[in-house]
C-alpha cells in the first residue's frame, strides 16, 4: 500500500543532522544466519530448576553515598502545572500522550535547557522502569512534594522532588542479579532488579512494584515479589507477596503449569484497573528464553484489596512461548476493565496456545468462595511461527526450521494501543505491519484459518506497512513472503505508536520503527490509516547495513488539548540491543505538519537535546513544563523552560 514518498532516510552525526540522501530501493533480501537481536532471551540454555528464598528488605532504607532525605523546613513545592504520570505511557489505554500541558508549547521550545539530574548511584544502567510523577504527596516528615519514582535495575525505589531534584527517601527492595549471557545475550546490564515500570495508586498514594531478587544474587534461585509502598517514605503499604508457587490448571486433559519464577522476565509494564469494582493489579511476564521448551507467558492478576493472588493465566500450556513484554510496554484495558496484550513467539492453537496473538482477556475476581480466572475472550493471530519457520503454515508449533531467525518475529515486540473513538485497538510487532481490530469482534483465529490467510486477514478492520513504505503485500497468502529484509534493514515496531486527538488532523497515530523514521498517520473511521508524513531523523544512522539497529524510537507526546502537540522522540545513534550507544531526544511538531521539497508530509523538528547515553525502552516523561529523560549511565537528566 503506497503512503506517498516517504522512503526518505536521513543520517545523523554525533554533532547532529549533516546531510540528507533518498536511499533507492533494494531488491528484496532473504534472510541469512542467526536472528539480528536477541530481544527478550539469551544464547545459553536454560538451568534446572531449583529451590527458592525470598528476599525482601521491609524497612526503609538510605543510600550512604547519597543525600538523605530532606528535612521538615523544606518549603513546599507549586505543584498546580504537574500532571500526574501513574502508569507507563499516561493511561491504560496506552495512548503515551499527557494532553493537559499547557507549558511547554512548539513557540518556546528555544529557551529548553537541562536543569538538574536525578542520580542513581546503584546501578550503572539506571532505571529501565519509565519515571511516573504524582503532586502533592505528604511526606512523613510533615512536608508535601510533588514526587518522581525512579525503580532502579538495583531494586531499588528513589523518590526525588520533581521541581528541583531533592532526594526525599530511597527504600531498598531486596539483593538484585548481577547481569549475565543467560539473562541477556549481549550482556549490556549491570543488575536485573526491578525491570517493569511500577503504577501507582492515586487514591491511596501506594506504589506498586515487582522486583527480581535472590539472596546470593543466582538467577536460578531468584523470585518475583510484588511489593505495596508509601509514598510518604517508603515503607510497605502491605506485606510483599511472593509470586513463586503460582500455578494455572489449563483444563483439557493437560496438568496443571507451575509459575517458575527463575525464568521469567517481567519487562512489560504494570496495570491498575478497577474491574468488577476491585482493585487489580496485573502484572505480565515474558521469558529469559523464548525458544526454551519451558519458556512460556503469564499474566497475574493481585487483588490490592485483599493483597492476594486473585488469578493467573499462562499463554501457552501444550508446547510453548508466548512471553508477553512489549518492549516495556504494559497491558491495556478499556473502560469496561478488559485486558489487552501482546504475546510474543510461541505455539497457537486457540485454545491453551496463544503465541503471536493481539488477546483481549476477562478477569473475574474470587467471590463468594469461588476462584477468579483470567479468560482470553477474543483474540486475533495473524501468522503461524511454523510457517514463518518453513513448516506447515497451519502447524500449531515449530516442527521444522530452516533457519535465517524466522522463528523469532514476535508480534509482541511493540506494545498495543486502544483507540475508544474508532471502537478499536491496534498493534504492530517486528514485521511492522499494523492491524487495526475491532475490539468487539477480534476474529477469533484458529490453526485452519492459516491455510486460507485471506479469510483471516478479512477478520481485521485494516492491515498496512507501518513502519517502513513496502510496495509488497502485507498480507501474503504465504508467511514466508514476509521473511525478507527490506531495504537490508530491520524495521521492527519496538515502540508503542503514540495516539493524538488533534484539532488539524483528526485521530493521529506515530510510529518509530527501527532503521527508519518517525512517521505520522491519520486513523479513519473505518480502522484504515492514512500516511501523513515522516521526520528528517532515522533511527541507528551509525549501525552497520546490514541490518542496522535497534529498538527504534521511544515516544511520548504533549498537548494541551487538540492543540500545541509536542511529539517528544529518543533515538539512538547505534545499535542499543548489542552494546551501548549514544542519541538524542528530539522534540517535533505534531500538530503542523511541513513539506518536503517533492511534495510529501514533513515531521518538522522543533528541538534536539545535547547527545547522552541512550536508554533502550525507556520513553521521555513530560509534565508541567519539564522533560524527563532516563539515561543509560544511571542519570534521568531533567529539562525545562
Amino acid at each position: 500500500m503506497k503512503h506517498g514518498s516517504d522512503r526518505r532516510l536521513f543520517l545523523i552525526s554525533a554533532a547532529g543532522l549533516i546531510a540528507a540522501r533518498a536511499l533507492p530501493a533494494r531488491a528484496n533480501d532473504v534472510i541469512q544466519g542467526k536472528p539480528t537481536n536477541l530481544d527478550e532471551h539469551g544464547d545459553r540454555p536454560m538451568g534446572g530448576d531449583q529451590p527458592r528464598a525470598s528476599n525482601v528488605d521491609s524497612a526503609t532504607a538510605h543510600d550512604g553515598n547519597a543525600p538523605r532525605a530532606i528535612d521538615a523546613l523544606q518549603p513546599v513545592r507549586p505543584s498546580a502545572a504537574l500532571i500526574p504520570v501513574l502508569t507507563r505511557s499516561h493511561d491504560n489505554l496506552r495512548t503515551g500522550a499527557n494532553l493537559q500541558e499547557s507549558v511547554l508549547k512548539p513557540s518556546n521550545l528555544g529557551g529548553l535547557k537541562k536543569l538538574f539530574s536525578m542520580v542513581i548511584s546503584d546501578d550503572a544502567r539506571g532505571c529501565e522502569a519509565q519515571p511516573l510523577l504524582i503532586p502533592n504527596v505528604r511526606l512523613a516528615a510533615g512536608t508535601t512534594h510533588d514526587v518522581c519514582i525512579l525503580c532502579s535495575m538495583a531494586n531499588t525505589v528513589w523518590a526525588y522532588d520533581a521541581n528541583d531534584g531533592t532526594l526525599l527517601w530511597v527504600q531498598r527492595l531486596g539483593n538484585p542479579i548481577p547481569d549475565s549471557t543467560d539473562i541477556d545475550g549481549w550482556k549490556i546490564n549491570d543488575h536485573w532488579g526491578i525491570l517493569s515500570t511500577p503504577v501507582i495508586d492515586p487514591d491511596t498514594k501506594i506504589l506498586y512494584c515487582v522486583t527480581w531478587s535472590d539472596p546470593a544474587g543466582n538467577w536460578r534461585t531468584a523470585v518475583h515479589t510484588f511489593h505495596a509502598l508509601n509514598l510518604a517514605d517508603g515503607t510497605h503499604a502491605k506485606a510483599p507477596i511472593d509470586l513463586s508457587g503460582i500455578t494455572f490448571n489449563p483444563g483439557h486433559g493437560l496438568p496443571a503449569q507451575a509459575f517458575k519464577t527463575s525464568e521469567r522476565k517481567q519487562r512489560a509494564g504494570l496495570l491498575l484497573a478497577n474491574v468488577k469494582g476491585r482493585k487489580t493489579v496485573f502484572v505480565a511476564f515474558g521469558t529469559i528464553q523464548e525458544t526454551s521448551a519451558n519458556a512460556r507467558g503469564w499474566l497475574v492478576a493481585v487483588d490490592v484489596v485483599s493483597n492476594s493472588v486473585g488469578a493467573a493465566w499462562c499463554t501457552t500450556s501444550r508446547y510453548s512461548g508466548g512471553g508477553v513484554w512489549m518492549a516495556g510496554q504494559g497491558p491495556a484495558a478499556d473502560a469496561n476493565g478488559n485486558v489487552y496484550v501482546l504475546t510474543g513467539n510461541g505455539s497457537f492453537d486457540g485454545v491453551t496456545e496463544f503465541g503471536e496473538c493481539i488477546l483481549k482477556l476477562e478477569y473475574t475476581p474470587p467471590a463468594a468462595g469461588a476462584a477468579g480466572k483470567i479468560v482470553p475472550v477474543d483474540w486475533f493471530s495473524p501468522f503461524s511461527d511454523s510457517g514463518r519457520a518453513g513448516g506447515p503454515q497451519a502447524g500449531d508449533h515449530i516442527t521444522v526450521d530452516n533457519g535465517g531467525g524466522w522463528d523469532d518475529m514476535d508480534l509482541g515486540s511493540g506494545g498495543i494501543v486502544v483507540i475508544p473513538s474508532k471502537g478499536m485497538v491496534g498493534a504492530a510487532g517486528k514485521d511492522g505491519i499494523w492491524y487495526s481490530l475491532d475490539y468487539t469482534k477480534m476474529g477469533k483465529t484458529v490453526p485452519a484459518d492459516f491455510s486460507y490467510a485471506a479469510t483471516n486477514y478479512s477478520k481485521a478492520k485494516w492491515i498496512g506497512w507501518f513502519t517502513y513504505y513496502n510496495p509488497a503485500t502485507p498480507t501474503p497468502p504465504d508467511f514466508s513472503a514476509l521473511n525478507q529484509f527490506y531495504a537490508n534493514r530491520t524495521h521492527h515496531q519496538h515502540s508503542t505508536p503514540v495516539l493524538f486527538e488533534s484539532a488539524n488532523h483528526g485521530t493521529m497515530l506515530f510510529c518509530g520503527g527501527e532503521n527508519g523514521n518517525v512517521r505520522a498517520w491519520t486513523v479513519n473511521a473505518n480502522g484504515s490509516l492514512t500516511y501523513l508524513g515522516c521526520s528528517a531523523q532515522m533511527a541507528s544512522p551509525q549501525s552497520p547495513v546490514p541490518h542496522g539497529g535497534m529498538p527504534g524510537f521511544m515516544m511520548s507526546l504533549s498537548a494541551n488539548g487538540s492543540q500545541d502537540g509536542i511529539l517528544w522522540a529518543t533515538c539512538p545513534s547505534g545499535d542499543a540491543n548489542r552494546g551501548i550507544t549514544q542519541g538524542f531526544l528530539y522534540a517535533f511538531d505534531a500538530s503542523n505538519l511541513g513539506t518536503y521539497s517533492d511534495g510529501s508530509g514533513a515531521l518538522n523538528l522543533l528541538w534536539t537535546s545535547p547527545q547522552y547515553t541512550y536508554n533502550k525502552f525507556n520513553p521521555p516523561v513530560i509534565s508541567g513544563g519539564k522533560v524527563y529523560l532516563p539515561t543509560y549511565d544511571g542519570h534521568v537528566d531533567v529539562y525545562g523552560i
